[in-house]
């Protein structure tokens, strides 16, 4: 009786390691390709003398860290602030002097969430750092996140107030101190 006992216990061993390895292969194979798909965007909406306009970044990084069925764990993302396009290139140029981004001292913005909640509701809560010109602040972005299978999505916003990170005057009689950050993203699942 005891042999059988022995037998049972090192199959049941063996297979928990079998589990355990396929599941890494699995979570390996649905990892996200951290290239973005071309119809990836990552931008901002802010108002200036009551005048709203959009200004999106041709260039960015977004990495994410997966776990168990492609869920969100945490994510890496860098903005090269150079790249940036309101569709005004006078306006594109003022947002790079020193008052505004200062792209000479800091060409790019970074933001490292190290932490993801799921909402009841739905969608989810990344919880990191943003970098921005010098200044680093505990932001909380939310999100939706979708992964198919051939793609996974990501898309969402948060409100900042442009005065937390330095960029441009603390009055805001003629530029709104807030301002919509906002991403539509998609990495191509492997």
């Amino acid at each position: 009786m005891r042999s059988i006992i022995h037998v049972a216990d090192a199959m049941a061993a063996g297979l928990r390691h079998c589990v355990l390895i396929l599941w890494a292969a699995c979570a390996a194979a649905y990892a996200a390709d951290p290239t973005l798909t071309a119809g990836s965007r990552f931008g901002f909406r802010a108002v200036v003398e009551g005048e709203a306009f959009e200004a999106t970044f041709g260039r960015f990084a977004v990495t994410p860290s997966l776990g168990a069925q492609r869920r969100p764990l945490g994510f890496d993302v860098e903005v090269d602030l150079h790249a940036i396009d309101s569709g005004n290139a006078d306006r594109d140029a003022e947002m790079a002097t020193s008052a505004w981004f200062d792209v000479a001292r800091y060409p790019s913005a970074r933001f490292r969430a190290t932490r993801v909640e799921a909402v009841p509701a739905g969608g989810y809560l990344a919880h990191g750092d943003l970098s921005l010109k010098g200044v680093t602040r505990p932001v909380t972005v939310a999100f939706t996140w979708q992964p198919g299978p051939r793609q996974i999505e990501m898309r969402g916003q948060v409100e900042l107030d442009r005065r937390w990170f330095g960029v441009g005057a603390d009055e805001d009689s003629s530029v709104a101190a807030g301002v919509t950050v906002f991403f539509d993203l998609a990495w191509l699942a492997q």
